[in-house]
This record gives structure tokens, C-alpha cells and sequence, in this order.
């Protein structure tokens, strides 16, 4: 059977990409940002340590013998690389902390990070092969992100997701191009799975959506180096993913050729300062200014003024007006807004209080309303506008904030990134072993063999 007969050309796109991208195509600047995220991502993760739906993914990990083992992170449990790429990703994702990509889409790349590390350890690969194995993942999630419309045709994040994370680790297993496609086609189609995650009242499987993805594309890739075949022509077959879920349309996927000089997805990835939606970081820094403005002064109501896509994924269920759950709460604009003008803060201890059942905040989301502007949405996403009014006694305070694409791709500052890790890690590792994982994320490019990396964050 011909290649022709058995793959499209978005497959071979992403075969092609996969398979040819050198760890040096990315440059310094790539490198670097690979490493943040890494570092970025334990931080977070090693804060949720103790969350539940972290004890569960841990308990579901059963230790193994066998010849392909990962670490589970802070247990130290040897288990399967692909429960590993479960537990340790929920523990990435449940507070809402790690990184965030937003364009056409949404996605949390760093989701994916913990399954492709546990391929690595299996495999007893090098760390630059880790790195580009990431740096991989990203770019084509973050591709997608840009160009196919599946939150909006009720699809989440882990479809490409998967496909990116068995890309990334079939690289890592040194499969042919043939076995590429296969894992591809393993991870894709039979995971497809709904949007029903991110809408109404949010359970706690919202955080672990993509850690799923990932515990699939790692699976897939593991079945493609056993020689399992996949599904043919995933995307533009009879019931492939176009015809299934994109209503019929077809999307090309921008991905770099060979020679890119430009920006790369890690790179545009935004690294959150605070544990909510990405579309709440900017009213959180809005409603902070405001209430130095109003330096006390009570508030009788409250305008918020934002764009379209906003709206849709905070602001729109009418769960997100009065959350039940801190899974709806860290996607409430209504709640980030609100607690950050009354408490001065939204950290992971605003979740853990409760603080989206108190009165106080609930009252203030009662006297708010929501404006989507147009001008506000036409400038997205280059540009993402936020504007926060409380009117006071007859007094109108305003707050206006704006962040671009360009400031996010400039990125979180190295220090910012460390004080983040530390302010997480603090329950877990002291200022000792805080230093010497900032030193193994730093050099983990150097390393010949990252079998034993994650062993430095047992607790």
C-alpha cells in the first residue's frame, strides 16, 4: 500500500516536521524557553502535590518492574511512562498555573511536558533529545491553536494535544516516518474528546483533561514502536477528524520549514502569574490597579468591559457567575475580578479558602455587569484589552490594562520564573533542593542520559 493511500497531507506534515526539527533549529532563545517551562511546570506541579485529584492519579499508578519506567514526581513510585505522564501532569495542571496559549484556540502545552519526560527517562534519552522532543510538542500544539477551531466546534485541547505528545515521544523512540503516522493515528482518532469539559459547572477532570491527552499520546507512541498500525488517513478520510469534527472544513497547519529564522511556540507560550484561566490574568492585573485607585473607598457597582472570546469562556455560563466548584472558579472572570478587589491577591490559598463561596465576593459578582466591546474583540489576539470600572458615591474610578501578543512572547523574566518556582516548591523543598533543581533544569541539556532527573524531586 502506497503512502499516498494511507495518509493526507496534514499527516505527512507533521511526520515531516516531526521527524526532521534538530534541537539547534530553535536557537539559544528556544532552548532556554524549553527549560523555563520545565522549570515552570515543576514548580506548579510540586504545589498540587497534595491536591486530590493528585492523590488519585497517584494511587492509579501502580509500580513496575518492567523494562520502561518512569518516576512519579515527590513519590519516587517507579511506574509505566504512561501513568507517569498522568499523575505527574495533573499535578502540572491542577492549579491553573502552568503556561497557556491563546490565539484562534486555547491550549496549556506544558500539560505535556511530564508525559514526554517520562518517555525520556524510559528510553534513557539525552536531554537535548528531551528538549526538541518538547519544543516539537509545543509548536504543533500551538499551530492548531492558531488555525483549527475545535473549542468552537466543541472539541478540547488534548486532540492535538495527544497527536503533538505521540509525535514528540515516538522522536524519543526512533520511529520511522511510517510509525510516525501510526502513532499519530493511534493518539488521534480514538481519543477524540468534547468540550463538555470546559462548560457549565467544572469537575475536577478540567485539570486533567490534558494530562489524559498526554497518558495517550504516550501510549500511542508505545504501540507504534511495538509495530501496532493506525487508523489510515486520520484527517481527510470518510470519518476522519475533518469530516467528524471540523464540519467538513479543511485547515492547513503553518508549521516552520526547514531554515525558520522566526519565533517558535515555546517561546509565545505565556507563563501565569496567577492560578486562573488564562483570559483572567489580565482582569486580575486590571482589578488590582483599580483597587489602588479606589484606596479603600467602597464599591456600590462594577463595569467590566472585554472582548468576545473572553466573555465565551468566562464570563458567559451562568455557573461562572456563582462557582461551586475551584474548578469554575479559576475560569470565572467574575470571581478573579472580584477577589483580587477585595482580598488584593488570587493565589492557590483563595481556591483552597473557598473564597468563590463567601458572601462578600459573591455580593460584589452580583453588582457587576459585563460588557463585550467591539473594538475590544477586533483587536484580539494581537491586542487584549481590559477594562474594570467601580463606580463609588457617585464617583467613577477606571482601571485599563492591555496586554500584546509581542509582551507575552518577550516573556516572564528569569528571576520572575525562579521566584515562581520557589514561592510553589516552598511545601515541598527547601531553599537547598530549590537550588539544586533550578541547577539540573539549567543544565539539563548537558545531560547524556535523563533516566534519573526526576529523582531530584522526591520529597
Amino acid at each position: 500500500m502506497s503512502a499516498a493511500t494511507i495518509s493526507g497531507p496534514m499527516e505527512d506534515a507533521l511526520v515531516d516536521f516531526a521527524d526532521r526539527f534538530r534541537l539547534d533549529d530553535a536557537g539559544q532563545r528556544g532552548i532556554d524557553a524549553a527549560k523555563a517551562r520545565l522549570l515552570d511546570s515543576i514548580g506548579v506541579a510540586m504545589a498540587a502535590y497534595l491536591a486530590p485529584p493528585a492523590r488519585i492519579a497517584r494511587r492509579m499508578a501502580q509500580p513496575t518492574a518492567g523494562s520502561l519506567r518512569a518516576r512519579l514526581w515527590g513519590s519516587g513510585t517507579i511506574t509505566t511512562p504512561e501513568a507517569a505522564a498522568f499523575a505527574n501532569g495533573v499535578m502540572v495542571r491542577y492549579l491553573d498555573l502552568n503556561d497557556a496559549y491563546r490565539t484562534r484556540d486555547a491550549h496549556h502545552p506544558s500539560d505535556y511536558v511530564p508525559g514526554i519526560l517520562a518517555v525520556a527517562e524510559a528510553k534513557g534519552a539525552s536531554g537535548g533529545d528531551f528538549l526538541a522532543a518538547v519544543i516539537v510538542a509545543y509548536e504543533i500544539m500551538c499551530r492548531f491553536t492558531d488555525t483549527v477551531p475545535f473549542n468552537d466546534r466543541g472539541w478540547d485541547q488534548p486532540v492535538s494535544g495527544a497527536l503533538a505528545t505521540a509525535l514528540a515521544c515516538g522522536r524519543l523512540f526512533g520511529l520511522s516516518r511510517e510509525a510516525l503516522r501510526d502513532a499519530l493515528a493511534l493518539a488521534l482518532i480514538p481519543n477524540l474528546c468534547t468540550y463538555q469539559t470546559r462548560a457549565g459547572e467544572l469537575s475536577m477532570w478540567k485539570g486533567c483533561a490534558g494530562p489524559n491527552g498526554a497518558r495517550n499520546g504516550v501510549f500511542a507512541a508505545l504501540l507504534a514502536s511495538e509495530g501496532m498500525t493506525g487508523p489510515y488517513n486520520a484527517f481527510d478520510g470518510v470519518f476522519g477528524v475533518w469530516n467528524q469534527a471540523t464540519r467538513g472544513e479543511v485547515f492547513e497547519i503553518d508549521l516552520p520549514a526547514a531554515g525558520h529564522t522566526g519565533s517558535w511556540g515555546i517561546i509565545q507560550s505565556n507563563i501565569k502569574s496567577f492560578p486562573v484561566r488564562d483570559s483572567c490574568q489580565l482582569p486580575i492585573m486590571t482589578a488590582l490597579e483599580l483597587r489602588a485607585k479606589l484606596a479603600g473607598r467602597p464599591i456600590d457597582r462594577l463595569v467590566i468591559d472585554t472582548y468576545k472570546s473572553a466573555h465565551l469562556g468566562a464570563v458567559k455560563d451562568a455557573e461562572l457567575w456563582a462557582p461551586k466548584t475551584r474548578e469554575t472558579a479559576d475560569h470565572s472572570m467574575l470571581f478573579s475580578a472580584a477577589c483580587a478587589l477585595i482580598d488584593g491577591k488570587v493565589t492557590p490559598d483563595s481556591f483552597e479558602a473557598a473564597r468563590f463561596l463567601d458572601r462578600d465576593v459573591l455580593d460584589l459578582i452580583g453588582s457587576t455587569t459585563v460588557n463585550i466591546l467591539d473594538d475590544f474583540t477586533a483587536a484580539t489576539p494581537a491586542i487584549r484589552n481590559c477594562r474594570i470600572t467601580a463606580f463609588s458615591g457617585g464617583e467613577e474610578i477606571t482601571a485599563h490594562r492591555v496586554v500584546t501578543l509581542a509582551e507575552i512572547e518577550r516573556g516572564m523574566p528569569q528571576d520572575e520564573i525562579e521566584r515562581k518556582f520557589r514561592e510553589c516548591s516552598a511545601r515541598a523543598f527547601d531553599v537547598k533542593r530549590q537550588d539544586e533543581v533550578i541547577a539540573a533544569v539549567a543544565g539539563i541539556d548537558g545531560l547524556a542520559d535523563v533516566s534519573g532527573f526526576s529523582a531530584i524531586l522526591d520529597v
